[in-house]
């Protein structure tokens, strides 16, 4: 290219430099007089070299440190291997493991015990007026919505007041099985209607005399 051999026809004859055509990097300056040549190993390797002011404040050292350097880039990911175990000397490298050895391995004498469930033996009085999914369960609506329902459960049950006296009489024990443990997840339920031939017949006695006590 002309362009490249007027440049060459430039050089200073002191430099015996010259650049061929397919060269387009700029010539190499000459280096300065009294300089430390730089070691082989950062000359063939750029990245290992340090800054300036790092090398004259470490002095010394700046071999240890590129020798550090090259150390950590020769130490590929292929190098490393999967086993995990200690090595080195015990003691030195290592603290020493104290083994248990010579031990006849004994169970532990535990006395058999035999434990049994017996029911609690407590009970109560019909509870008539009982709203046992909101009172047991919690099976709420919400406060307003509550208030109603609890209200419309006293005054229908009232009327129908004699039928259940007459399925569970009053003098009778009225155990608590049956019902789901405190904090089990208890499904909403529908109770069925009781039929009771001896609540049907409270109930029609209940209301013949009232209706004969009543002018």
């Amino acid at each position: 290219m002309p362009a490249v051999r007027a440049v060459s026809a430039e050089v200073p004859p002191a430099t015996n430099q010259t650049l061929d055509s397919s060269d387009t990097e700029e010539p190499a300056k000459p280096a300065a007089a009294g300089a430390t040549p730089a070691a082989p190993d950062a000359a063939a390797d750029p990245a290992l070299e340090l800054p300036a002011a790092a090398d004259a404040a470490c002095g010394e050292n700046t071999a240890e440190c590129r020798a550090a350097l090259q150390k950590l880039r020769d130490d590929p990911l292929a190098g490393i291997e999967l086993d995990i175990k200690v090595g080195g000397r015990p003691g030195s490298d290592y603290p020493c493991e104290c083994r248990l050895t010579g031990e006849t391995f004994k169970p532990r004498r535990f006395a058999a015990t035999t434990f049994t469930w017996k029911a609690a033996g407590y009970c109560h009085k019909p509870l008539y007026f009982e709203d046992w999914r909101l009172e047991r369960y919690g099976h709420s609506h919400g406060f307003v919505a509550d208030s109603f329902t609890s209200a419309a459960h006293f005054f229908v049950t009232l009327p129908v007041l004699p039928y259940k006296m007459g399925v569970e009489l009053p003098w009778e024990c009225v155990y608590p099985l049956g019902y789901y443990r405190p904090g089990n997840c208890a499904p909403w339920t529908v109770p069925a209607v009781p039929i009771s031939i001896r609540g049907f017949a409270v109930e029609a006695a209940t209301i013949t005399g009232i209706v004969f006590l009543l002018p």
